[in-house]
């Protein structure tokens, strides 16, 4: 089978174009470099053309108004091949979904719970995944820093690191990214670029792990995420061990806890978990080791591509 990945939006707006990369890097090792194309919204009828496709996969956010999918629904349609999109901001942009419903023949979700509401007769759960290539690294003894975490500051996250200053302050905790408060001692407002994080991951004792409340487009059912994010599995490969806020039990099922992953619901208890990796280094290396080994084996693109195929009939 021959696979065009070509983005959701068009690149000049697409934050995340580099996911895509991955998503195609996945297919390539099932199906081998010469059976796989990618590119942006923007060409893909006419790659398409050229490469002949028997699977067209529209990867990322169909919420811009510029996305046009007609050219590569005709593509599909003159030539039979299927048209399959992977939604990755679910349930974020839940509301706007309806507007691939008539050129998709298949759907899949970064999302469980939006997956139970999407009006589509082939519609699939699929989380992100990591890319070993650009994410992984050997788990590392020498730490740089106690905590760490990068993300936006959305409401709930920038609540949680200030009810939990006073235990993370008297930690090595760093805290990057994106509209943090200077009220937050530890934070400081820088992006970092996806290719920079796994060193930044490796060196940490511990990388917190945040989920988002922040919709853009997500009124009809409010719906709450359930399935974890992709720097979930990214922190993994990367070496790192994650202290998980629980907000649901999903996670469970991709990381076991307190063998792959831990858990924490209090600022108490984090910073327990802190003291004792500090405490005991074995236990922390063990940790990351597990966690990464399950990311190799279940949490790649590959695994992602072959579940893709598996449901294109």
């Amino acid at each position: 089978m021959k696979v065009l990945i070509c983005g959701a939006s068009p690149d000049r707006i697409n934050n995340n174009a580099i996911l895509r990369n991955y998503v195609a890097q996945g297919f390539r090792q099932v199906l081998g470099d010469d059976l796989v194309a990618c590119c942006s919204l923007d060409i893909a009828n006419e790659v398409a053309k050229l490469t002949r496709p028997d699977l067209v996969l529209v990867f990322g956010s169909c919420m811009p108004e510029s996305c046009d999918y007609t050219g590569v629904r005709n593509y599909c349609s003159s030539t039979g091949a299927a048209l399959a999109f992977w939604l990755h901001d679910d349930p974020y942009e839940f509301d706007l979904n309806f507007k691939i419903y008539k050129y998709a023949d298949y759907i899949f979700s970064n999302d469980r719970w939006a997956v139970e509401h999407i009006n589509h007769k082939n519609v699939h759960h699929l989380p992100l995944a990591a890319d070993q290539k650009s994410h992984f690294l050997n788990v590392s003894e020498m730490m740089v820093r106690d905590v760490f975490f990068c993300g936006v500051g959305f409401p709930n996250r920038v609540q949680l690191l200030i009810d939990s200053q006073d235990q993370l302050s008297s930690l090595n905790t760093e805290v990057l990214g994106a509209e943090w408060p200077a009220t937050l001692r530890f934070a400081t407002n820088r992006r970092v670029p996806n290719e920079k994080m796994s060193g930044l991951y490796n060196t940490s004792l511990v990388t917190l792990n945040l989920g988002r409340r922040h919709n853009l487009a997500n009124e009809k059912y409010n719906l709450d995420a359930s399935t974890p994010g992709p720097r979930t599995f990214e922190a993994a490969m990367a070496g790192t061990v994650q202290c998980y806020f629980v907000e649901g039990l999903e996670i469970t099922e991709y990381y076991k806890p307190g063998d792959e992953i831990l858990l924490f619901d209090s600022p108490n208890e984090l910073k327990r978990i802190v003291e004792e990796l500090l405490d005991d280094p074995a236990k922390r290396k063990m940790i990351a080791e597990k966690s990464q080994a399950r990311t190799l084996k279940d949490h790649t693109y590959a695994n992602r591509a072959k579940a893709i195929l598996l449901n294109i009939k």
